[in-house]
């Protein structure tokens, strides 16, 4: 709704990469907490996650421009802009969870056990970058005549202006929030390593399966799912996956 929290002159600061950062300190905080409770240690783990973090975010981005290639023809250096909005998440846990696991094991970090502390911090930073996406107007919903629905009037907004869709971010937000929720519930009765992460994989690739159909910007779409939804089912497998692990 208000993609500028102030601006002087050329410079502004930009709600979305604010709750960005947001998301991604306190996700951090939760991490370094929950990898020192179940004796990892703590700071290292920060300091891998940095640089999963850079993959996540130049992997957010590419995933964006490549199923929003119109917005940039005209102007590359856009692609560059990302504190304007612009990022899919998937893309960036793809990016991310490799370089992850590789920096992980070249530490001799348990690899599973770190995950299920780092998968605790995922939804939090996620909640935080979909108010970021709401205060943009990207990801948003399609065209809607609910009692909830919104309208972006911001000149600036990503969304189209003026019409009632549904708040698609918002729906993702919370249900973001109450996966962490359940995830910092439960995490103390997780004894096998890689549980609480498998449950993580199937949450969000629900919650995106889920969202996904009421979404209204231009997507790909095979058998009538989108790519996201692809994505979102084989994250969901790969959660059964180690959920049903033995050990």
């Amino acid at each position: 709704m208000f993609p500028e929290i102030f601006k002087i002159g050329d410079f502004a600061v930009h709600t979305y990469g604010l709750m960005i950062a947001i998301g991604i300190i306190l996700a951090m905080y939760v991490v370094k907490k929950e990898a020192t409770r179940v004796g990892i240690n703590g700071e290292k783990v920060v300091d891998i996650l940095f640089w999963g973090i850079w993959a996540g975010i130049v992997g957010s981005r590419v995933f964006y421009v490549i199923y929003f290639p119109e917005e940039f023809k005209n102007n590359i250096i856009d692609v560059f802009k990302i504190w304007k909005g612009g990022l899919v998440f998937h893309g960036g846990l793809i990016a991310a969870v490799p370089i992850v696991i590789y920096l992980l094991k070249k530490n001799k970090f348990p690899v599973l056990k770190t995950l299920d502390a780092v998968s605790l911090g995922v939804p939090l930073a996620h909640f935080f970058g979909r108010l970021g996406c709401f205060s943009a107007g990207c990801c948003y919903g399609e065209v809607c005549d609910l009692p909830w629905a919104v309208r972006f009037t911001h000149p600036l907004t990503i969304a189209p202006p003026n019409i009632p869709i549904h708040p698609t971010q918002l729906y993702e937000a919370f249900l973001n929030l109450s996966l962490f929720i359940v995830l910092f519930i439960i995490r103390k009765k997780i004894t096998r390593q890689g549980l609480l992460f498998g449950i993580y994989l199937v949450g969000y690739g629900s919650i995106r399966f889920f969202v996904e159909f009421f979404r209204g910007d231009p997507r790909s779409i095979y058998l009538n799912l989108s790519t996201a939804q692809w994505i979102s089912i084989a994250f969901v497998v790969a959660g059964f996956i180690l959920i049903l692990k033995k050990k």
